[in-house]
């Protein structure tokens, strides 16, 4: 545990192993929900614009939805891995290892990213073709996944950094930066995509290099706050074996189950669009717009969920298991108002909001038809997300990814499946809402069943 002389480096407001729970829950959420709000908003603005192009074009990135998302939740995994082991050792007293983890988890991300790129290059033809992507949207998804790889390294560097960042107890910078990609990113789409201000028109190779411009000047801003104000970038220790040897396994026990369980997340909306493709690129379109718009609504979810991780960790580090299941509580709390919340808001909108983005019919059915019901289920998404965040942010990846397995392999995609074939679009929306009501009640039986395993342990 912990001393106060060893945490004397330490901010007073940044040691979140004192003061009160909710106040340290609010300070390190309510900047990451506005972070991930700007991050997920660019990719609404990405199908917005794109969708004045047209319903093929649209159709095109949203095959592209599962792989770039794949992406992201693979770096989520070192993120998760970064801000835990971070936190921890700030809680344990072990500052003087932070920037070695900082700086070696940075470098591993790189080269993790780089050759997922790389094969995502290598096998676009057949991943797409795969989804179902027809001669219609294959010569877009050609325009934009290849522009998209390179950009996808350099997201990389910002999105781990942040996370040793958030790990000090800083969840302000990591906002800003979020929110410098989604600021330049939504500034260059219309220029580059529709040729504004003197520019080619770009059409869909305009949106990836807008993000990817906005990708490269987060990670310069990322990497001065890292190595300027917080004097955690070391890069001279990435040629020491020794500091590799202190890093490397840390992060990948942590990292690797978090990155299957964030996969299979992608891997099961790639499912979902394969059935989907047999109805047609319309349906395609609708589903990946409430899709996104789904994402933004479970931000502060999300923004909890994250904020929680640096919080538990600290504490778990020092620890204090009281202040620990504390944060659950709130958390959970949360989750169940905001879940009601969404169902209702979303209810009353989702026709007018699913207007908003296609003149199609049948793009607007479907999105509207997915608005109104899904969110029904979202108390579920929410506990979910929250017991799983936790039990990554204390040491237990495994359990958090045998959850996620359930989830998606045992229960979503085979009853997603059989209802579709059985009764179309509604069957489909209905095995949604059925997923995340049993692996709910999945979750809060495995809650109990490690908080037992727990307490038989500590007696022992």
């Amino acid at each position: 545990m912990a001393t106060d002389t060893q945490k004397k480096s330490i901010p007073p407001k940044r040691d979140l192993t004192k003061g009160p729970i909710m106040g340290h829950v609010l300070r390190m959420s309510v900047p990451m929900a506005i972070g991930i709000g700007a991050l997920i908003s660019f990719t609404i603005a990405d199908a917005y614009f794109i969708g004045q192009l047209g319903a093929t074009e649209l159709a095109a990135i949203v095959y592209t939805i599962p792989i770039t998302t794949l992406f992201f939740n693979l770096m989520f995994g070192f993120a998760i891995a970064m801000s835990a082991t971070v936190s921890r050792k700030i809680g344990s007293g072990l500052r003087d290892e932070v920037r070695v983890t900082a700086t070696i988890g940075i470098m591993m991300a790189v080269l993790v990213s780089s050759s997922v790129a790389l094969l995502g290059y290598l096998t676009m033809e057949t991943i797409f073709r795969g989804l179902g992507a027809g001669p219609e949207t294959m010569p877009f998804i050609r325009d934009y996944i290849p522009i998209w790889c390179v950009g996808s390294v350099f997201l990389a560097v910002p999105v781990v950094a942040n996370s040793a960042i958030r790990g000090t107890g800083d969840a302000f910078w990591p906002a800003v930066i979020m929110v410098l990609i989604a600021i330049i990113n939504v500034i260059l789409d219309p220029i580059l995509i529709f040729g504004l201000l003197g520019a080619p028109a770009l059409g869909v190779k305009g949106a990836a290099i807008a993000s990817t411009i906005a990708y490269i000047c987060a990670m310069v801003v990322a990497l001065s706050i890292l190595s300027f104000r917080e004097k955690l970038f070391a890069p001279l220790c990435i040629f020491k074996k020794a500091s590799w040897a202190l890093v490397a396994k840390p992060i990948l026990m942590i990292a690797i189950p978090v990155s299957l369980a964030s996969i299979i997340a992608p891997l099961m909306t790639y499912g979902y669009t394969a059935i989907l493709s047999e109805m047609g690129d319309d349906i395609v379109a609708g589903f990946g717009i409430a899709s996104r718009l789904e994402a933004f609504s479970l931000i502060p979810i999300m923004a909890v969920a994250g904020g929680m991780a640096p919080l538990v960790g600290q504490n778990f580090g020092a620890g204090l298991q009281d202040r620990v299941a504390e944060a659950l509580r709130k958390a959970l709390t949360f989750s169940i108002g905001y879940g009601v919340f969404c169902a209702v808001v979303f209810y009353a909108i989702s026709d007018v909001v699913a207007k908003g983005f296609s003149d199609d019919v049948n793009i607007q059915n479907t999105a509207a038809l997915y608005l109104a019901v899904v969110p029904v289920s979202y108390i579920g998404v929410n506990i979910f997300a929250v017991i799983t965040s936790m039990m990554n942010a204390t040491g237990m990846p495994k359990q958090a990814l045998t959850l996620n397995i359930l989830k998606s392999f045992i229960i979503g995609l085979p009853l997603a499946y059989v209802l579709t074939d059985m009764y179309g679009l509604e069957g489909f929306i209905t095995s949604i809402v059925a997923t995340n009501i049993v692996a709910m009640i999945v979750c809060l039986f495995f809650k109990k069943r490690i908080r037992c395993i727990e307490a038989c342990k500590s007696v022992s």
